[in-house]
């Protein structure tokens, strides 16, 4: 029987205020991916009697044969020639498990996307995937959605990820760090590039720091780098840095050409379609870079008034990314889950300036969070992406810290 913690849980605002909207979703989570079970709900889905679902379980529901955990013990197969779906799903878009069952009988999966928990110490932290539509909207279209608060939730003990001691760093250093990085991040007195830019120094410094065992010094590293950007010391070096459109267009084009597969879920592929022909690409097709730089400078100049209604928009990106990946830890090193953040914001502003170039009028604001939530939704949930997306990087030297700067 699954275990369940209530608790008063940190969220962002947005978090409160989301529900899902069901049918009226226009890029169901129901749809193109697969839908993992946990082991008791896959239990109970083989062993039910229901008239309607009993033969849908018999057919669709599978046993992982190489599973090692009861978190991912099977799955629903999908269904659809075209467009697959779960074949759970009705014909109004509606989950007949949920209508014909409950709630409570949603697998772990079903029930609990797009929330992400963490335990950090005593704390439980929730935040949601940007790939979901209604999530995406509220995060990044509120002014407020970041502002933090406490709620109690429930949710299966399986469900949450504990944040453990790494790099030889207590989790109390751990949360030291996040606290500072989020503060470079919220600094009003800086361009979020800038702000970007110094948190990638920060990690560079705190990755060297682990790597070399010279821990002990986190404290008097955290305090440098707190004095500075009081001071606005730290910003001053990247006052004179310029502008690398050229490189940012290429790089950014070439990683979406190389994971430019092909989709069926007409949602994604409008939004992805529409960028490719604002930047000129064509798949299949040799990519002329003149003319690709050329459309991304038009469609960064495009792309201005439209974030001009929301200025916050890629700030909030990046604040629910860095809180659902529990950054700078959720990967090998700060320095390179500095990086993966880096080229899926690289990717999603080529989207935007592709969507832009393609326009005569500005992109609304509910264009610019859609666009945000095609990314993630096509490249979050790949890590086959990330991983060829850092090699990549690393075998043409741009994983340095000044060359990801220039990405920025």
């Amino acid at each position: 029987m699954k275990k369940f913690v209530t608790d008063t849980m940190l969220m962002p605002t947005y978090v409160s205020r989301f529900s899902c909207i069901g049918g009226d979703c226009e890029d169901t989570c129901c749809a193109g991916w697969g839908v993992t079970l946990d082991k008791e709900s896959f239990l109970q889905y083989q062993s039910s009697f229901d008239p309607v679902l009993r033969p849908l379980f018999s057919r669709y529901v599978k046993r992982y044969a190489a599973s090692k955990s009861d978190l991912d013990y099977g799955h629903i197969e999908l269904q659809g020639d075209v467009c697959q779906s779960c074949s759970m799903l009705s014909e109004t878009k509606l989950c007949r498990i949920q209508e014909r069952l409950g709630e409570a009988a949603l697998s772990n999966t079903c029930a609990y996307y797009p929330r992400t928990i963490h335990r950090f110490g005593d704390l439980h932290q929730m935040v949601l995937s940007l790939s979901c539509p209604e999530a995406a909207r509220l995060a990044l279209l509120t002014e407020d959605a970041f502002d933090l608060q406490g709620e109690e939730r429930t949710a299966p003990l399986d469900y949450i990820t504990e944040v453990k001691p790494s790099g030889g760093l207590s989790v109390e250093a751990m949360e030291d760090v996040r606290t500072l990085l989020f503060q470079i991040l919220r600094s009003p007195d800086a361009t979020l590039s800038d702000r970007l830019k110094l948190i990638g120094r920060s990690c560079d410094r705190l990755t060297d720091l682990i790597s070399q065992r010279r821990t002990g010094e986190l404290p008097a590293l955290l305090l440098s780098i707190e004095a500075d950007l009081d001071s606005g010391a730290a910003m001053a070096p990247l006052a004179v840095q310029g502008e690398h459109t050229n490189l940012q267009a290429e790089v950014a084009a070439g990683l979406f050409l190389a994971a430019w597969k092909a989709t069926e879920l007409p949602h994604v592929r409008q939004v992805l379609g529409e960028a490719a022909l604002g930047l000129g690409i064509r798949e299949g097709e040799p990519v002329d870079d003149h003319a690709l730089v050329r459309a991304y400078q038009e469609g960064l100049r495009r792309l201005g008034p439209a974030l001009e209604t929301v200025p916050w928009l890629l700030e909030h990106y990046f604040l629910n990314e860095a809180l659902r990946e529990v950054f700078p830890w959720g990967q090998e090193s700060p320095r390179q889950h500095f990086a993966s953040l880096v080229i899926r914001f690289a990717l999603i502003r080529l989207l935007l300036a592709g969507r832009a170039a393609a326009r005569e009028t500005p992109l609304t604001p509910a264009e610019l969070a859609e666009t945000i939530q095609v990314a993630c939704r096509r490249y979050q949930h790949d890590v086959n992406f990330t991983k060829y997306a850092l090699q990549s990087l690393a075998r043409s030297g741009w994983d340095s810290l000044e060359r990801l700067q220039a990405l920025l």
